[in-house]
């Protein structure tokens, strides 16, 4: 019985030392080269697909780079504007983004608020990157970079377009091989900027010259526009960014300081500077109708001083400009200027706050002289001199200052009480 079992288990044994037959070995190799001829173009396609979300990644940091982030905003101003903030522009190539070169070192300017120049690099180099990786895509192909303006199929004006070919790296093909274009369209790197801006007695401001502060080529640059008669003033094609507004108002009508002056046929006003420089004054004019008729004025006065004085047959009408006066008339600086306004210029239209003139102003009082009927002569007394013209009631619908250029200063129209 014993010798029948041990018989049994040695046959047993000997199977099991014999292990798999050729045949077996051969088509388990034969699943085998199956398996791996399924798998590898399907990891192969799911490498290649990685490296294109990898390159759309790429184009978006990019884009970035130039343009800066849309959502980043402090205190709900954005706050990043990447290349074009900094230097007014977008790149002329890739490498600007991360070597200076000749490119201006970033300057601020504290007195109006902005900075411009490179202060880059404005894309972060991954470990191990070299100097070239920022201008290859993920399958280890050229970008194709241009800044030439051009319009696109729907219309929007592109300022510049980023291009990856594809797997295969040569231009068409489709899944995986397919171009991609990432455009950076005109309305996302330059705008118009509107804004009014309005006298320290909230009437608005007419005929001011307003500046716009912001980089060009990474130098710091002006435009300069003049506001109209409801304040209202436009600036176009400036570039994204952290900008400023800068206002020289020129001289302005001090409000309730038009009255008779030291005679009842006699006008004073006053203007003032609230600007951050000093104005000069060379010659007057006045379009003005009194109650009771013509009426001519004799002299001029500035601060008390004479500066026009009629002589021969040369008394001043409406609408008549005075000859140059005897010297020219500078109204200082303020000492506090309404200092310059920042705005971050986000959008394709973007509108200031309104602005108000803010300082004391330095005033400088100007007194129309001996105001009568007759322009036939200098006389003051009756005759051909004429008699006084009360001016109470007199309007002038347009005084107008000009410096020794012959520019305009200040144009303003009142009624005397």
């Amino acid at each position: 019985m014993r010798a029948a079992q041990h018989s049994e288990r040695g046959r047993s044994a000997g199977l099991t030392a014999k292990g798999l037959s050729l045949i077996e070995v051969i088509i388990i190799l034969a699943v085998l080269a199956v398996l791996v001829a399924l798998l590898v173009p399907s990891s192969v396609q799911v490498l290649t697909g990685a490296r294109r979300d990898t390159t759309l990644d790429e184009m978006e940091n990019l884009q970035i780079a130039m343009i800066g982030d849309r959502d980043l905003k402090t205190s709900g101003v954005r706050s990043s504007f990447g290349y074009i903030g900094d230097m007014g522009n977008l790149p002329a190539a890739l490498d600007d983004l991360v070597t200076q070169g000749a490119q201006p070192a970033y300057a601020f300017n504290s007195s109006l608020g902005v900075g411009a120049g490179w202060r880059g690099p404005y894309i972060t180099l991954g470990p191990g990157s070299d100097a070239e990786s920022h201008k290859k895509d993920a399958f280890g192909n050229d970008y194709t970079y241009d800044g030439t303006d051009y319009v696109n199929g729907q219309g929007q004006t592109v300022d510049a377009k980023l291009v990856t070919l594809g797997a295969d790296g040569v231009a068409g093909g489709t899944g995986n091989d397919e171009d991609v274009t990432l455009e950076t369209l005109k309305s996302e790197t330059t705008a118009t900027v509107i804004g009014y801006a309005f006298a320290p007695d909230a009437s608005p401001l007419d005929g001011a010259t307003v500046t716009m502060n912001f980089p060009a080529n990474g130098t710091l640059t002006t435009s300069t526009a003049t506001t109209n008669s409801t304040g209202f003033y436009q600036f176009t094609n400036i570039p994204f960014g952290t900008r400023s507004v800068s206002f020289n108002p020129r001289l302005l009508l001090v409000p309730g300081s038009a009255r008779t002056g030291s005679a009842t046929n006699n006008v004073e006003f006053r203007v003032a500077n609230f600007s951050s420089g000093a104005i000069t004054v060379r010659t007057l004019q006045a379009s003005f109708t009194p109650v009771g008729g013509a009426a001519f004025y004799r002299d001029v006065l500035w601060n008390s001083a004479a500066v026009y004085t009629c002589s021969g047959n040369n008394p001043i009408g409406s609408g008549e400009t005075t000859p140059n006066f005897s010297s020219d008339q500078t109204v200082a600086a303020d000492a506090n200027p309404t200092p310059p306004q920042r705005v971050a210029v986000d959008a394709s239209n973007v509108q200031v706050a309104d602005i108000k003139i803010l300082g004391s102003g330095t005033e400088a009082t100007i007194e129309l002289v001996q105001f009568r009927s007759s322009d036939g002569t200098c006389a003051t007394g009756g005759g051909p001199g004429g008699q006084p013209r009360t001016m109470s009631g007199a309007t002038f619908s347009d005084v107008t200052l000009r410096d020794p250029s012959n520019n305009i200063v200040a144009q303003f129209s009142f009624t005397v009480p």
